[in-house]
């Protein structure tokens, strides 16, 4: 009798607490996604072109983590010649942005 008392009272509970928990995980979600889409980058033919950068750091790292090079952005459009031997490269602009390229010839 005390368990299916129990078990009545705790149902409406459970079912309130399950929409708060994923309301807040996607309001998060979309908050990265909208903090992601301002910068571009793209590499072809040895140049790396970056928009929507301007003041920050990019940081170029191998497979082994190592950093390759590193240079500042100057300007909202940029294009920058870097010969990258062939190979899988982690690109870090800043602090919020992550991409990962592959170089082949």
């Amino acid at each position: 009798m005390n368990k299916s008392i129990l078990t009545i009272l705790m149902m409406p509970c459970m079912m309130f607490a399950v929409p708060m928990v994923s309301s807040a995980r996607t309001g998060a979600e979309e908050m990265i996604d909208m903090d992601v889409q301002k910068i571009s980058l793209t590499y072809s033919g040895g140049v790396m072109h970056i928009t929507g950068a301007n003041s920050q750091i990019v940081t170029i790292y191998n497979l082994a983590g190592v950093a390759v090079k590193s240079f500042r952005v100057e300007g909202q459009d940029k294009r920058f010649n870097l010969s990258l031997s062939d190979g899988v490269y982690i690109i870090k602009v800043g602090a919020s942005f992550t991409r990962k390229i592959l170089v082949r010839r």
